[in-house]
């Protein structure tokens, strides 16, 4: 299954980092690019989906930061995803920020029932009226399972994106004071949802292949992968807008993905939420792209020429 990559700058479901700058995870495609991720994994160019403009204000109608764009990029990256998914290629959607997800979402919910796994270092089911930064990455989750305003929700006259049964949300690390205890019932009943501290008490691997399949077999065709960043433990892993302690290990992450690839049922992948700007040494940047590389190892094809800037179309040397 050839890999195809495409780059999903988007930065738009972040609140700014200062008053003067625009948060840095538009950076993120290139940066892994340079770092050699095409050749590593012997990837196809899927190219570049420009977002809208960053003007870091909150919409008035839905009352999320940059909410309508949002929406627009959600259908411009679904589009760009049918090509490689009708192919049977396995997109790996490098991100940009957690809304992302949507656009991925959308490109599977057009194509019949698919699932979504959600591997995060938070389960990202935040209502706008409950923040104060109006932020779409905390509320991508209950976005793309329909809990939230109407134009976030119901895109292309889909909703929801993904029904909260065909969720599987894995790994995150978050405070249940953060969500509505409503959301929060429907995380721990219809979206098998498993901390990484329960995961760990029970063994991870063990607790993960036990959720998988059950979440496998529950009647969908397939599944996309939603994999934060932030997911990671701090220690390797610092160049993250929301950074908390204790998460997996580079080695735990690497077998998750080898698991959910050879499962036969995963469609592609996300990576959001890595920042290039809080990586001045590169190292969390390389740590990801040897994730990527190890643990999508059993769909390499043969080497891709790209360019040597990361730019879409063209080489990386």
């Amino acid at each position: 299954m050839p890999i195809v990559l495409l780059d999903a700058p988007s930065n738009l479901g972040l609140m700014r980092p200062a008053s003067d700058r625009e948060p840095g995870v538009r950076f993120a495609p290139w940066q892994l690019r340079r770092l050699g991720l095409a050749e590593r994994l012997g990837a196809l160019d899927g190219g570049h989906v420009e977002p809208p403009p960053y003007d870091g204000l909150r919409d008035l109608a839905t009352g999320v930061l940059h909410g309508a764009a949002i929406s627009r990029y959600a259908l411009a990256l679904a589009d760009a995803l049918g090509l490689p998914l009708e192919r049977g290629d396995f997109p790996l959607v490098l991100g940009g920020d957690c809304s992302i997800v949507l656009g991925c979402a959308l490109a599977l919910r057009r194509r019949g029932r698919h699932g979504l796994l959600f591997v995060d270092g938070h389960r990202d089911l935040l209502r706008p009226e409950a923040t104060t930064h109006a932020a779409a990455a905390g509320m991508s989750l209950a976005f793309a399972t329909g809990h939230g305003p109407n134009l976030s929700t119901r895109i292309d006259g889909h909703l929801p994106l993904v029904a909260p049964a065909d969720v599987l949300l894995f790994g995150h690390r978050d405070a249940d004071r953060w969500y509505d205890a409503s959301l929060l019932a429907v995380a721990n009943d219809a979206m098998r949802s498993l901390s990484l501290d329960a995961a760990r008490r029970i063994d991870i691997d063990r607790a993960f292949g036990q959720r998988m399949a059950a979440f496998a077999g529950c009647g969908i065709d397939g599944f996309w992968l939603h994999f934060d960043a932030d997911v990671l433990d701090d220690r390797v892993m610092a160049a993250v807008d929301a950074r908390q302690p204790e998460g997996m290990t580079a080695d735990e992450a690497v077998r998750l993905l080898r698991a959910a690839v050879s499962s036969g049922r995963c469609r592609g992948l996300q990576l959001s939420n890595y920042d290039p700007e809080r990586d001045p040494g590169l190292a969390c940047g390389r740590v990801l792209v040897d994730i990527l590389a190890e643990g999508l190892d059993a769909l390499r094809g043969p080497v891709a020429a790209v360019d040597g800037d990361g730019a879409p179309g063209e080489p990386v040397e």
